[in-house]
């Protein structure tokens, strides 16, 4: 029996559904043509209880949405998430391609955290004009295109916005502006989550800072919970040893004097940057080996 390389899940129960669903269409059809295995999940079968089953059963290498979704989760036939952050582990070690609008900018960006391979995403709404729907049909297409044709997730990103720059000049030429805007807007909005190409921006204060400190692909590693505890730490040891240095003001009458105090808190600092680190581990293996 051959093994299931895809899973495809493309509800249609709206116009726009419906146009998502005939270009996905495609995409069923060009992966059959390089000898994909895939299972369809179409229509009826587009909700999460056959998704997650199908999924867990198959064990495919890739998985293909196109139809509506938030940041949050992406939506099934019954207008319910079939992946969201409460299944999403399931796409761990697996390349996620969507089309669907806002998902890479919250849910899109869970998925990678939890062991995504490659997440194919919007962090916008993604929009089409009728007049150009070939046009939006083969952007929207082309990464997975590429990805076929043996590139790297990398080289498809950069390659897809580069075929947009190509399709909007083309529009532009035809006088479709306000279609070239919005095809632009979407090439803006695409974003595709790797390893070497991890997410590097947040609405959220705490991890944007650790992204500063210790880079996306750490950075982004660290759960919500984590981030929260390490920005009260860092908050924390800020206002205490504020508060120290102000003592030894009021002590010495200048804060720059030797205390004991002040070793401490370069202790703990350094003790911080080790656990952040995974230097801790290190040292601790060192002196257990001798």
């Amino acid at each position: 029996m051959k093994m299931v390389e895809c899973v495809v899940i493309r509800p249609r129960f709206d116009e726009a559904s419906g146009v998502s669903f005939e270009w996905c269409g495609e995409v069923v059809h060009m992966l059959k043509e390089k000898g994909v295995s895939l299972v369809d999940l179409a229509g009826e079968d587009a909700v999460r209880s056959v998704v997650e089953e199908t999924v867990r059963r198959e064990d495919p290498k890739l998985v293909v949405f196109y139809d509506h979704g938030d940041s949050r989760g992406l939506l099934g036939q019954d207008k319910g998430y079939v992946i969201d952050k409460g299944n999403d582990g399931l796409l761990a070690g697996r390349e996620i391609y969507t089309l669907a609008c806002l998902w890479g900018s919250d849910g899109g960006v869970d998925a990678w955290r939890k062991g995504a391979r490659a997440v194919w995403c919007y962090v916008e709404e993604f929009s089409f004009t009728s007049e150009a729907l070939e046009e939006f049909r083969v952007f929207a297409n082309s990464g997975l295109r590429f990805r076929i044709e043996g590139r790297t997730w990398e080289e498809c990103l950069r390659l897809a916005k580069e075929l947009a720059e190509e399709l909007c000049r083309r529009l532009v030429g035809e006088g479709k502006y306000i279609s070239a805007v919005a095809l632009q807007d979407d090439a803006d909005a695409l974003r595709c989550y790797t390893k070497d190409n991890p997410p590097e921006t947040s609405r959220c204060l705490a991890r944007r800072l650790l992204i500063k400190l210790l880079g996306p692909e750490r950075a982004w590693r660290i759960g919500r919970r984590e981030s929260a505890g390490w920005m009260l730490t860092l908050i924390g040891y800020g206002v205490a040893l504020h508060d120290y240095a102000h003592q030894v003001y009021e002590l010495r009458g200048t804060v720059l004097s030797l205390e004991g105090g002040y070793l401490g808190f370069a202790m703990m600092l350094a003790g911080l940057i080790l656990l952040s680190a995974g230097g801790l581990k290190l040292l601790l293996r060192a002196v257990m080996n001798g």
